[in-house]
């Protein structure tokens, strides 16, 4: 069962970034499906640790990608990352560490912060990059 759908409204335009966007469905899909088939906690860990991992390893990418083009966003972009992946942080620790189980709002706040984050965020940097790139071709038109 998928929790999440990839569209193409979601795409950033920077096709690093887009493919970790979809890499990053994919393992929130793969952490419902878990959940779902009522996998042993040590497994929806498995796999909730693979997301924890990805989402700070494509944090990392977008803060670099951010800088080397001055991205005027930047530090409200490395705030944004630090909640978000303190969160998913948060709830990793609190499920391996006890035996609280996966809930709707568990998966309903995954999905939302990735999609939210996407479409609000991270379409910025792909919108700053365009019109960076429409005024370096303007700039090298001019006689």
């Amino acid at each position: 069962m998928i929790l999440l759908s990839w569209r193409e409204e979601y795409l950033v335009g920077i096709a690093q970034i887009d493919a970790e966007h979809q890499y990053l469905f994919k393992l929130i899909n793969d952490f419902h499906d878990e959940h779902v088939r009522g996998g042993k906690s040590q497994q929806v860990l498995q796999v909730l640790n693979r997301l924890v991992a990805y989402a700070e390893e494509h944090f990392q990418h977008e803060e670099a990608l951010m800088r080397s083009i001055d991205y005027p966003g930047l530090a409200r972009q490395q705030h944004l990352h630090e909640k978000l992946f303190s969160s998913i942080f948060t709830l990793n620790e609190k499920l391996s560490l006890s035996s609280a189980t996966v809930d709707s709002e568990t998966l309903r706040f995954l999905k939302d912060w990735l999609v939210e984050h996407i479409v609000k965020d991270d379409t910025a940097i792909g919108d700053f990059m365009k019109r960076q790139a429409v005024q370096r071709d303007k700039d090298t038109a001019l006689p």
